[in-house]
């Protein structure tokens, strides 16, 4: 072999060579993204339950509130159509 087609293959070898390790750097960057993305999908979903939790809490609040204001409303109406 001559040695400029040596010297070709091996700039050519060079060239995979940068080629495999620029890979390996994505292959790393995705392999790090996938996992904030997992990260951030659990915090959203423990986000999701609070959440819900909270809605049940204040609807029973709701309820609780519409209940003590009919109770006093019809207090009132029985009071003042009773004179007491």
């Amino acid at each position: 072999m001559s040695e400029d087609r040596l010297s070709r293959i091996e700039n050519k070898l060079d060239d995979l060579q940068r080629a495999i390790v620029s890979l390996a750097r994505v292959e790393e960057r995705l392999v790090t993204v996938f996992n904030r993305q997992t990260n951030i999908e659990q915090k959203v979903e423990h986000m999701d339950e609070q959440i819900s939790q909270l809605s049940d809490k204040i609807s029973r609040a709701f309820v609780e509130r519409i209940f003590w204001v009919v109770f006093a409303a019809a207090v009132a109406v029985i009071t003042n159509y009773t004179g007491v």
